[in-house]
């Protein structure tokens, strides 16, 4: 029986479990789902290191939206992983290498049903960017989803709260609106039927706090205490970390995923917020405003859908989420 243990430990990803692999990683979120990574496995081994996106100069200038969503896909990777009945290592790769993560399947460990629960989230998920159905989300569902995060996060409470990020996401919208240069590289992307919001510009305005999220030419924004009556609304989880470098984004990126399944897996919905925090400036003023103990990084707001269907968007061919 120990033998028989002892192979089945030894063993690396059999070629089912690597495919259900890819298939988790291809259906992490990303920056206008430009999906900025690849995978290589190797035994019981599986590397994602991150790739450059062209047309991301403006929106991405320091890859802050890269290396989250390369996090993302690393929390896909490692349920997955997990899922499949394995016990996972999360191994970051040192500085010289700051987009690449390896999970390692250290020793075959029964799944739990909270684990196959989380991973069967990841084909669920998808970004829900219109207003929630109204119903207030209770605290225990809250508190599980803040739970599943793995860096310090904290929900907007209150009125004084919901002003101070109302302001600030405002203050965002309006650089970015004007930017002409962001405008031009984000209407490319809009363009591309894979990628941006799914929806036009120009009708931003109707979809409440996510208007402020992804602002285009054409936007018709909000005055300030419109969209802190929206952030009331909702329930806004803010991300934040110590430092500003390049390891925290990725760790960043992992824990909004891990939250976002939780919620999934729970029947709510979300989106994330990123490009209002792109501005030094705006992570700075939310900082101070909000009280935070770090460097804010992402916004998820989650809630219940008012439909039942929500829509994914379009991914890479699975082959080509492997490296060549």
């Amino acid at each position: 029986m120990s033998r028989k243990r002892g192979v089945a430990e030894e063993r690396p990803f059999t070629s089912e479990e690597v495919e259900t692999l890819a298939e988790a990683v291809r259906l992490a979120p990303s920056v206008h789902n430009a999906q900025p990574w690849t995978l290589a496995v190797d035994g019981r081994s599986a590397t994602l290191h991150e790739r450059s996106v062209e047309g991301l100069h403006e929106q991405d200038p320091e890859g802050r939206d890269r290396r989250i969503s390369v996090g993302a896909a690393v929390a896909d990777l490692a349920l997955s992983v997990r899922a499949l009945g394995w016990a996972t290592d999360v191994r970051w790769h040192a500085e010289d290498e700051p987009g690449t993560a390896t999970v390692i399947g250290t020793h075959r460990q029964r799944a739990t049903v909270l684990d196959r629960e989380r991973a069967r989230a990841i084909g669920e998920r998808a970004s829900f960017r219109r207003p929630f159905a109204g119903r207030v989300v209770p605290h225990l569902l809250r508190t599980c989803v803040i739970s599943a995060a793995t860096v310090q996060a904290s929900w907007i409470r209150g009125g004084a709260e919901e002003r101070a990020l109302a302001r600030n996401l405002a203050r965002a919208a309006r650089i970015n609106r004007s930017d002409v240069r962001y405008q031009r590289e984000l209407g490319m992307w809009m363009s591309e039927p894979s990628g941006g919001t799914g929806f036009p510009a120009d009708a931003l305005a109707e979809t409440g706090l996510p208007s402020v999220g992804l602002v285009g030419s054409g936007t018709r924004l909000p005055d300030q205490e419109r969209l802190a009556e929206w952030i009331g609304q909702e329930s806004v989880l803010v991300f934040s970390t110590l430092t500003d470098g390049p390891r925290d984004q990725l760790r960043v990126g992992m824990a909004v995923q891990r939250a976002w399944l939780e919620a999934t897996r729970l029947g709510l919905v979300g989106s994330v917020l990123t490009q209002p925090l792109r501005l030094s400036e705006v992570r700075t003023e939310l900082r101070d405003e909000l009280g935070l103990g770090g460097i804010p990084q992402v916004l998820l707001r989650v809630g219940f859908p008012p439909e039942p269907h929500v829509p994914h968007a379009e991914r890479r061919p699975l082959p080509q989420v492997f490296e060549d």
